[in-house]
């Protein structure tokens, strides 16, 4: 009787003794035997916690994967990660379960539950029920265009095309870094999504100067907020938020985020010094109650703001939350509030978080001092009735000061764009580089929203040209 042929041996690792074995051991690689087509990687693996390593064999279709297996149980052993997976394992790993383990992730970094709801929302809408079963291993670049493709339909601004395609970027990031994908393997390879005109001289992120408001405009607003929502006023939708006029003053001269904004404080206001605070910022996420979370990139900044909007608007608001009577001078208002910082200062020494101090000292949010309040609720009002409320003022400049009309392109949040080259750049004459230390971001952002090459230039040979 014959005797079956013994596969070849094609490769042997170096000899281990790992998981408990009195002999030597290597990781081995066999080309196919009599009878199959299949190439196999025989190695050690642990079995179970103070249970002795059991012997594991991976079956490969072709020699190309085959020394791939064996590579990577090669250094994982060396560097004590996990060993290559079975077949099985790794078809049960879908672009699901990589978006399960993509926001675990988000929230291991500690992402904000804003951006969280993002997230979930992209792949919800567009990931899963695209490509949401297919192996991670069989991602291919087919699988993303037809993402793309989905949402295409539902997503109409370029920033929104880009966000999807970051997120899938992202995702196959953390798959390499999972060991789910090869990293030979991209499935963003050649994935184009449409591209916007750009003014010459301009970046992508590039704000186009009619889609920042003249300050005649935001005056019109704030003044007309002011008569809508005096507390005296007939219209009790309107009533809720008596400083709305002041809060779009601090947008339009400080150019402060609507969630910087809400999460201002009494204690943030340095009236002596001439400017707040930015220290923090009022979350609400979805279905649950909202909290004062950190400012965005946790970049703590001062915001200088006229002495009219300091005095006149900002100090009789600080002096009623601090229980202070409308007599009260300056000083007086201005001791109160270092004692209630000194106070939170004392507290945060007794916690053990090294992290905490006066301004990120957690108070309950019924018990804190915000400046601009919903009274109904006595807390910073939620993004969507701040909105609605925002139209009723717009609507009524339109109807009322027409020549100061608010335009429809331009939404509340261009107010910050207002503060960063109306304001700043221009009538205070800042540099760019202290532009960005009072909105809180990167230079180079700052140059990339508001700067073009050559505007200066074209500015000049306009002039020239006009006496020709």
């Amino acid at each position: 009787m014959a005797t079956r042929s013994q596969p070849k041996l094609l490769a042997q690792g170096r000899p281990r003794t790992l998981g408990g074995s009195t002999r030597p051991w290597r990781v081995r690689l066999y080309a196919p035997g009599a009878g199959t087509n299949k190439y196999q990687v025989f190695f050690r693996a642990p079995a179970g916690e103070d249970e002795p390593w059991k012997r594991v064999l991976r079956r490969a279709a072709s020699e190309e994967e085959a020394r791939k297996i064996f590579a990577q149980a090669e250094a994982a052993l060396d560097t004590e990660q996990a060993t290559p997976v079975g077949a099985d394992v790794r078809a049960s790993r879908t672009i699901r379960m990589l978006g399960e383990e993509y926001l675990r992730d988000s929230i291991e970094r500690g992402k904000q539950p804003r951006t969280m709801e993002q997230r979930e929302s992209r792949l919800n809408a567009h990931i899963l029920p695209t490509i949401g079963e297919v192996p991670v291993t069989k991602w291919r670049v087919e699988h993303s265009r037809r993402v793309m493709e989905k949402g295409s339909k539902t997503l109409f601004s370029q920033r929104g095309r880009e966000d999807l395609r970051g997120q899938l970027a992202a995702m196959r990031k953390l798959a390499w870094r999972l060991g789910w994908l090869d990293r030979s393997i991209d499935p963003l390879d050649g994935l184009e999504i449409g591209r916007a005109n750009v003014l010459h001289g301009a970046t992508a992120q590039y704000v186009d100067p009619r889609l920042r408001p003249e300050t005649r405009q935001v005056k019109a607003m704030a003044a007309a907020a002011d008569k809508l929502c005096d507390p005296d006023g007939i219209d009790p939708l309107m009533t809720r938020l008596p400083l709305l006029g002041t809060k779009i003053r601090v947008a339009g001269f400080g150019g402060l985020r609507l969630g910087e904004q809400n999460g201002l404080r009494a204690i943030d206001v340095f009236l002596d010094r001439g400017y707040v605070h930015v220290n923090g910022s009022w979350i609400t996420p979805r279905k649950v109650p909202g909290f004062r979370g950190p400012v965005k990139n946790h970049t703590l900044h001062e915001v200088p703001l006229p002495k009219s909007l300091m005095h006149d608007e900002l100090l009789p608001r600080v002096r009623d939350l601090l229980d202070l009577p409308a007599t009260a001078s300056l000083q007086h208002v201005i001791n109160a509030q270092e004692t209630e910082r000194q106070r939170r200062a004392t507290l945060a020494t007794r916690e053990k978080d090294r992290a905490l101090a006066w301004w990120n000292y957690p108070v309950p949010p019924e018990d804190e001092l915000w400046l601009f309040i919903d009274t109904v609720t006595g807390l910073p009002v939620k993004p969507e009735m701040h909105n609605e409320r925002w139209h009723r003022v717009r609507a009524w400049v339109d109807e009322n000061d027409a020549d100061n009309a608010w335009p429809r392109t331009i939404v509340y949040r261009n107010l910050r764009h207002h503060a960063a080259t109306k304001w700043f750049h221009e009538e205070l004459g800042e540099p760019w580089v202290v532009v960005a230390q009072y909105l809180g971001d990167k230079l180079t952002t700052v140059l990339n929203h508001y700067v073009r090459a050559g505007e200066d230039a074209l500015r000049a040979s306009v002039s020239k040209l006009a006496d020709l």
